[in-house]
């Protein structure tokens, strides 16, 4: 029996080859595998890394703590901040005591308006009771359409706005007429509205003046005799009652 080395050498050479082969693919197999079970293992333990645990605490906390802070504030400067209902009471409340310091202040003005009125009033008294006592009536006369003849020593110029030489002016609202009417009213006390003016005019000279006037409520006419004083105005003279004008 004659044996065939040349095909058994071959057959060996195979099976060797295919040793080496599978020896080949095993290592990298293996090493393929342990590539994963690192990789796979650096991504797990990289997530549970105990330092980066407490990185993502330390950051979370931060961030709780400013975003508290945050809200703190926001919440102390809302409670500080005034609401607008808080607002309009106190704007309504300054108002009010505004309105109570104004109304104060016109009852003070009042009083003292008042004070000085009694006052004024009180000196017109004095001085009419003066008047009365100083002003001189007779009732004698020559003319008989004279009631009665008033003088009083205390009647003085009612003052003038004009300077000199002085011209006397008879037109109805010129200065120079409103001075012979102011000094109509202080010798017979009456006031504008109380009187009806019938005639006013020359007394016979450029410094003289007549008015004649009737009381509205007790039809008394009167006749007022004025002369003009240098620098000082018109000054009553003499005041007559009449029976008509």
């Amino acid at each position: 029996m004659s044996l065939d080395f040349n095909k058994g050498g071959s057959r060996y050479g195979r099976t060797t080859k295919r040793k080496k082969t599978n020896m080949i693919l095993n290592i990298l197999i293996g090493v393929v595998f342990i590539f994963i079970v690192v990789l796979a293992s650096s991504l797990f333990f990289g997530k549970n890394d105990p330092a980066t645990d407490n990185e993502n605490q330390l950051a979370t906390g931060e961030q709780e703590l400013s975003e508290t802070e945050e809200n703190e504030a926001e919440q102390e400067s809302e409670e500080a901040a005034p609401t607008d209902e808080e607002e309009a009471v106190s704007e309504e409340a300054e108002e009010s005591a505004d309105k109570d310091a104004e109304e104060e202040k016109e009852k003070e003005k009042d009083k003292e308006k008042d004070k000085e009125e009694e006052k004024e009033e009180e000196k017109e008294e004095e001085s009419n009771e003066a008047d009365d006592s100083e002003t001189e009536v007779s009732e004698n006369s020559d003319d008989p359409n004279v009631i009665k003849t008033m003088t009083n020593p205390g009647w003085g110029p009612v003052g003038t706005s004009q300077s000199e030489p002085h011209t006397s002016v008879y037109d109805e609202g010129h200065v120079d007429w409103d001075e012979k009417l102011k000094a109509v009213e202080a010798a017979t006390r009456l006031s504008s509205s109380d009187y009806t003016l019938i005639f006013l005019g020359n007394g016979g000279s450029e410094h003289s003046s007549i008015a004649s006037i009737k009381n509205k409520s007790t039809g008394e006419n009167f006749k007022v005799y004025l002369e003009w004083v240098t620098n000082k105005g018109w000054k009553p003279t003499k005041v007559e009652q009449v029976k008509s004008l």
